[in-house]
């Protein structure tokens, strides 16, 4: 058995060396075409070996038996020496470099081939199967250890730097960071890859906000199968915790997800690591779109198995069954119901959820704070740090986890925490009653620009930069100006009869006057704030910049923005005739809102005022002249004591 295990790792030290020395050699760009059709031949023939001493290993020992093996072995290795000495002879010049292709490939499968024939020969036992085998083989210490190994080596040696380099360390964290490998700890094992992906994703995003007019060829590929990973291995955990835990299968697009990352390394070692600049994502809205809607998409299915360890979920059974209850289980305190027709209700309730919320706020949140260390203006900081902790405590930690909450005036809007129905009605009355009187004395932003989860979502370093989509999208561009359009007035007229028809329905529901299998204003809460509110928002690069605040939909966002109207908030210019001289109009450019109108009425009456302004202050902020200010309570109050300030800081 000793000898058994000396070859077993012999060969694993074999193959780390072999593929080392490969990358290297072909990174000093001197490998003749001699060399490269010789190590094109050692790797073809390492995996017919493989194949060849698998099937032996699996099979009753004998002479016939041996034969076959010796053949699987010889036969593939002489087809592919003459297929390669007939390349090797054409006069035949590929239009793009067939080794960034050809060798990560037969890297990855030679690491499966060398894997599956060590396990062989260590004497594990493997299902006759490939959807079992495939993930049992990549889930095992002698497929990653060394895989391990190689990225590392590779990263310190060839010195890759920057992004890139974090997003290679990541993966390879997330790799060896396994529960298929540590099942013992396989829940803080979940947490660690959640915290890495939502890492990855930050490197990702930031790195996008930079590239709105131009990204490299190579770093927009390293994100996007970066992205096609955290995918993939969220469905990995989601699949593994939510059919029962009892089936390797369940694996297979954790390890579909490492063989991805593990292919994209190899890619990216031998694609040259060039500097050729391709258009960035302002001129490629699809591309967005990819990365908008895959960060979301990944972290609503990781939240899932999280939730199901923090206990706010619940399983039993096994396979489709354990799914189903799932879904009932999640959905079924406010409605009833087969699985089927309670996936779009499940689906906002993975959405309002405690560790999608915390995922979603850590990734915005840092890109928050990214933004805060670049701006110099005090009062936009201090905005961004209350908004911050009023997501992770009005928006994640309060509903969540303190009891008696929704007995609090802290309703974002009817359904939120609950049924519109008894002692319940005053507190999301106070509520609304609350909102009026911040808006009356600080405008909109006090809800949209601080207590709203939006503040967050669009407050970072890639929201900011999103603004410029306001004048690319046709839509936008329908709907840029402090006035809604006779379109929006009826969407918004149609979601307050919607919100109040589902907060009657809901009432009635409570004294009962009718009976439904649903709660009309839970349904709402999920349809409006956590599906429609998303869809919007992975679709901003075709709709421009806070849709939710520009197209009427939201509520709560028109009922204070019709007291901030009314009240005391307002943009001031310090000299109208500046605006009027002003060239560039920088102040139209940077409004998150597309309030086009800006300059025309600081020209007209001194100030702005609108329904729709939020407050954001990159108007104020890109003003090139100092020329416009806040003003609200603060002001007033200033000006009755004789204060002569012209700016709140």
């Amino acid at each position: 058995m000793f000898a058994v295990e000396i070859a077993a790792y012999s060969t694993i030290a074999l193959m780390i060396c072999i593929i080392i020395y490969v990358e290297y050699y072909f990174s000093t760009g001197k490998a003749s075409k001699k060399v490269r059709y010789l190590f094109y031949f050692v790797l073809l023939m390492m995996a017919s070996m493989f194949i060849g001493l698998s099937w032996y290993l699996s099979e009753p020992h004998g002479f016939l038996n041996s034969i076959i093996a010796i053949n699987i072995i010889m036969v593939p290795m002489i087809s592919f020496l003459v297929v390669l000495f007939y390349f090797y002879s054409m006069e035949w010049k590929a239009r793009a470099d067939v080794n960034r292709l050809l060798l990560p490939i037969l890297f990855v499968l030679n690491e499966i081939l060398m894997t599956f024939f060590v396990l062989k020969l260590l004497g594990f036992r493997l299902n006759a199967n490939i959807l079992i085998e495939l993930p049992q083989t990549i889930n095992s210490f002698y497929f990653v250890l060394p895989m391990e190994v190689e990225m590392v080596a590779s990263i310190l040696f060839f010195k890759i730097k920057g992004t890139i380099r974090y997003l290679l360390v990541a993966l390879a964290a997330m790799d060896v960071l396994s529960p298929a490998l540590f099942s013992t700890f396989h829940v803080e094992l979940l947490v660690a890859n959640a915290l890495i992906m939502v890492a990855g994703m930050i490197l990702i995003l930031e790195e996008v906000s930079n590239s709105k007019n131009g990204i490299t060829s190579e770093k927009k590929r390293m994100i996007d199968i970066s992205i096609v990973v955290y995918v993939l291995n969220s469905v990995g955990f989601f699949l593994f915790y939510a059919l029962g835990q009892k089936n390797e299968i369940y694996w297979l697009p954790y390890a579909l997800s490492v063989l991805l990352g593990m292919g994209l390394y190899f890619f990216y070692v031998f694609s040259g690591r060039g500097t050729k600049r391709i258009k960035g994502w302002i001129e490629r809205r699809y591309w967005l779109f990819f990365l908008l809607s895959g960060t979301f998409v990944a972290e609503l299915i990781m939240s899932i198995p999280l939730d199901i360890s923090a206990g706010w979920f619940s399983t039993s059974g096994n396979g489709l069954g354990s799914l189903s209850n799932l879904i009932t289980y999640a959905v079924g305190f406010h409605f009833t119901g087969g699985a089927y027709l309670s996936i779009i209700p499940f689906i906002g309730i993975v959405a309002a959820s405690p560790m999608f919320l915390l995922l979603m706020g850590l990734e915005m949140g840092a890109l928050v704070v990214f933004r805060m260390k670049r701006i110099k203006w005090l009062e936009k900081r201090i905005n961004l740090s209350f908004a911050l902790i009023a997501y992770f405590t009005y928006t994640l930690y309060g509903p969540s986890y303190i009891l008696g909450w929704r007995n609090l005036p802290l309703w974002a809007n009817v359904g939120a925490l609950g049924s519109v129905r008894g002692a319940l009605i005053l507190p999301l009355l106070l509520s609304y009653l609350v909102y009026a009187i911040l808006a009356l004395l600080f405008g909109r932003r006090s809800y949209c620009g601080t207590l709203c989860p939006s503040a967050v979502m669009y407050g970072g370093t890639l929201g900011q930069e999103m603004i410029s989509l306001n004048y690319k999208s046709r839509t936008s561009k329908k709907n840029i100006g402090s006035k809604y359009s006779p379109l929006i007035q009826k969407v918004a007229a149609g979601s307050w009869l919607f919100m109040l028809g589902s907060a009657l329905a809901s009432f009635a529901i409570s004294i009962h006057l009718i009976n439904l299998p649903f709660d009309p204003a839970i349904l709402y809460s999920l349809l409006i704030w956590n599906m429609l509110w998303y869809i919007f928002f992975i679709s901003i690069p075709f709709v421009g910049m806070s849709p939710c605040r520009r197209y009427g939909w939201c509520t709560t966002g028109t009922f204070v923005g019709f007291f901030s109207k009314l009240g005391l908030f307002k943009i001031k210019a310090v000299d109208p005739n500046v605006c009027l001289k002003c060239p560039t109009k920088d102040c139209v450019t940077a409004c998150e809102v597309g309030l086009g109108d800006l300059p025309a009425q600081f020209i007209k009456n001194g100030y702005f005022k609108s329904q729709k302004c939020v407050g954001a202050g990159s108007c104020i902020e890109a003003c090139p002249y100092d020329n416009i200010h806040f003003y609200d309570i603060r002001n007033v109050v200033k000006d009755r004591l004789g204060s002569k300030s012209p700016r709140t800081e």
